[in-house]
């Protein structure tokens, strides 16, 4: 999910809880710009995979990272995606077309095929206050840490800006 979906969550909840949220700024990184309104997480898995959701609830992906990790996903966790993707990203958008006092830093590679750099674009002309930095090189992982350097240093002057610090 994008720091956008994220943002919006915490928000809510602590709105829900009681608490003044003031949010100075978001870091988007490779965010998709909005999720269709008919999108199924489910279509991206092979037919073994959706088998198996349908006959255990879950199924079982190992990590592209070639680490050995093993993720269980089940219809919940789609389901919850699905529906965060769907409900959330053009409610926060609308609210930071609108207020300028929140600023927004997206990060995106230019090699993504996953999320295309077009998205990063869109963001950049539709929200008020925000700062596009894309990675000419970079895939929508970031090529793991090969840009992580970068992308820190991003992010930590991004922030300094944002609560004016040297």
């Amino acid at each position: 999910a994008s720091i956008l979906n994220c943002a919006s969550n915490v928000a809510r909840q602590e709105l829900e809880d009681g608490k003044d949220v003031t949010c100075k700024c978001f870091v988007n990184l490779a965010g998709r710009y909005r999720v269709p309104e008919i999108h199924d997480p489910l279509s991206k898995f092979g037919e073994e995979q959706r088998a198996e959701m349908m006959k255990k609830g879950f199924f079982e992906i190992t990590s592209a990272w070639g680490d050995g990790r093993i993720f269980k996903v089940t219809k919940e966790d789609l389901d919850a995606y699905k529906l965060q993707s769907v409900a959330d990203t053009p409610k926060v958008l609308v609210h930071l077309k609108k207020d300028s006092s929140i600023r927004v830093l997206t990060i995106h590679g230019h090699q993504d095929e996953v999320v295309s750099v077009q998205n990063a674009f869109r963001f950049d002309e539709e929200i008020a206050n925000h700062s596009l930095h894309v990675i000419k090189q970079a895939n929508h992982n970031f090529n793991g840490i090969k840009y992580l350097d970068e992308m820190v240093e991003q992010i930590v002057t991004f922030y300094k800006s944002v609560y004016n610090e040297t």
